[in-house]
């Protein structure tokens, strides 16, 4: 009995830190850490790529947001600013794959459209509020 248990707290204490983190806590693949809240004004937002799409598709930001982008497919994709017709000079991810994220902060309002370089298709947008006093 006490080491069943165990077991399940044991497995509660591995698994919890994936579920609020995601696989690259284990995996170490992102400066996540290093990108953390500088101040208190700062704040953090995840997109997730799933089935060729940016989940959720268009968010709405105060200055100062990261924004954290994990790729859920098991093929190469990119965040990119701009559109492919016409591609901006903000952010460009490169591509990564299943399990990896790109992190970007938004300093300056906007509104900043990114795509995938490969799939042209998948289309998000990042609007950026100025800072409210």
């Amino acid at each position: 009995m006490k080491m069943k248990i165990a077991s399940k707290f044991f497995s509660i204490l591995i698994m919890t830190p994936l579920f609020i983190f995601g696989p690259s806590f284990y995996l170490g693949e992102t400066g996540a850490a290093e990108t953390k809240s500088q101040s208190s004004k700062q704040s953090n937002e995840n997109i997730s790529i799933k089935l060729f799409t940016f989940k959720p598709e268009t968010i709405e930001v105060p200055v100062g947001t990261t924004v954290m982008w994990t790729n859920f497919d098991a093929i190469e994709h990119s965040v990119t600013n701009g559109t492919p017709e016409k591609p901006g000079m903000s952010f460009d991810s490169d591509f990564f794959t299943e399990g990896q994220t790109f992190i970007f902060t938004f300093d300056k309002p906007g509104t900043y459209p990114d795509f995938c370089k490969r799939h042209n298709s998948m289309r998000g947008e990042i609007k950026v509020l100025p800072e409210s006093h």
